[in-house]
């Protein structure tokens, strides 16, 4: 399906559409909210060269709002200067159809706030390593365009203001990058003018500006912080009943401790979360680059590992339908088995089936002297899957040898075959949780902190 860039009616300017419309390919419009709608394009160069571009153009109903279109095009004017590789690049301004738009690098991926809420949603908790890697390289991002210059040496002073779980975009690869600088600073403005037009940024305000005060790069280093302390204890910090109470929570800057909510947080990162969201400025980190060298020093100091491989992986998994709804896999395989493991202590209790072959559980003896074959058979059937024989092999162990310490075994005397068939329901179940296995990665366990 093709989309357009205008909408039915007439032009303001027919040489402003034309161009970007030969310039510019609509190929899919992803979303739209209250100020803008965005779509992914095809820009096409000289020689045709084709490059693929996001662009956020602005509702045309805005565009009656001088004031905020003076802001936008100077905001995303100062962007383009911006190239950071945590930082999504604005390549291009332009107007058409009596609106403006934007063109941006083209992250394919997702963006923090989605991944928030499928963790949430399957009841895992996001990995500190991981928590912290992201802020970190959304820290070299911010630092990047609070030291930016332009040609002429002079500072941009630039404050994103809306440093957002959904302006934090992570790509198929694990690149972490901020987006809308462009808007960032005339959504602000527009908030000022036109009260009601922006919905749901006060919860990632600072107190200064939750007070109204004028706000520098600091501002931005708060909001940095409550993501942070919001992907740690996997639940929002300042959100009230309304946008008013929002506001009066973060005003007081009430920070709960971290270790109420996860207990894998140490004192040593609880630290640096206060720090960010220091309520005083002058206790707060005075620079993204100082908050950032924090958060790298802590993953060296406890040794933790955190690489954009990870990361991908991660997004990978959350970008799966299929994967996202299998759930837990370890849970899902411990459901099997033990349901399994009760229906043989049933066929133990029932007199009728005492003389089938297979009718009653192992003992003690048959368990611990199974053939490993079945266990290796098993594993090796997926071709050598190495993530797979960790999770298989130990899981079922223990089941095993719980199984043989379980009351109301009653001895097997017959012979093997029969032992053998015994063993048939149980081979089936751990079949079953192999292939359950076999379908989930080992690596997003680790990542959501289920292993």
């Amino acid at each position: 399906m093709s989309y357009e860039l205008n909408e039915p009616g007439t032009t303001s300017d027919a040489e402003d559409t034309r161009q970007a419309k030969q310039r510019y390919t609509i190929v899919e419009k992803l979303d739209v909210g209250g100020m803008a709608e965005i779509f992914i394009a095809q820009s096409t160069s000289v020689g045709g060269i084709q490059k693929r571009v996001a662009i956020k153009r602005i509702l045309p109903n805005l565009t009656k709002n001088q004031r905020f279109v003076n802001m936008f095009l100077d905001e995303a004017r100062l962007c383009m200067y911006l190239n950071h590789a945590n930082i999504v690049q604005v390549f291009d301004v332009g107007k058409a159809d009596g609106t403006y738009f934007i063109v941006m690098e083209y992250v394919e991926g997702t963006n923090l706030r989605q991944i928030f809420q499928q963790v949430s949603e399957t009841g895992h908790q996001l990995a500190v390593e991981f928590a912290v890697y992201i802020l970190a390289e959304v820290c070299k991002g911010m630092a990047h365009a609070h030291e930016s210059t332009d040609p002429d040496g002079n500072p941009l002073s630039l404050v994103h203001r809306d440093i957002s779980p959904p302006n934090i975009l992570i790509s198929k690869s694990g690149e972490v990058k901020i987006t809308d600088f462009g808007l960032a600073k005339a959504q602000t403005q527009i908030e000022l003018t036109d009260p009601g037009v922006v919905k749901g940024k006060f919860s990632y305000l600072s107190p200064e500006a939750a007070n109204g005060k004028i706000v520098d790069h600091r501002a931005d280093l708060f909001s940095a912080g409550i993501v942070l302390w919001e992907i740690l204890a996997n639940r929002r910090l300042f959100l009230g009943k309304s946008d008013l109470e929002t506001v009066e929570l973060i005003r007081d800057a009430k920070v709960p401790p971290l270790s109420l909510f996860n207990e894998h947080v140490p004192d040593s990162l609880q630290k640096i979360v206060d720090r960010a969201l220091s309520r005083d400025l002058k206790h707060r980190f005075q620079s993204a680059q100082d908050m950032a060298n924090e958060l790298v020093q802590f993953l060296v100091d406890n040794s933790l590992k955190a690489t954009n491989f990870g990361l991908a992986e991660m997004v990978r998994q959350i970008n799966d339908p299929e994967s996202a709804s299998r759930g837990r896999p370890l849970q899902r395989i411990g459901e099997l088995i033990d349901d399994e493991l009760d229906k043989l202590k049933q066929l133990n209790q029932d007199p009728d089936n005492m003389n089938e072959p297979g009718s009653q559980p192992l003992n003690d003896t048959e368990v611990s002297s199974a053939d490993d074959a079945y266990l290796l058979e098993i594993v090796d059937m997926w071709g050598g899957h190495e993530d797979l024989e960790p999770i298989v092999d130990t899981h079922l162990a223990d089941m095993l040898e719980a199984y043989a310490k379980a009351p109301n075994n009653v001895s097997n005397s017959r012979g093997s075959d029969t032992a053998s068939m015994g063993r048939l329901p149980l081979i089936i179940a751990l079949t079953l949780a192999a292939l359950i296995t076999a379908g989930a990665t080992y690596g997003a366990l680790v990542l959501f902190g289920v292993m």
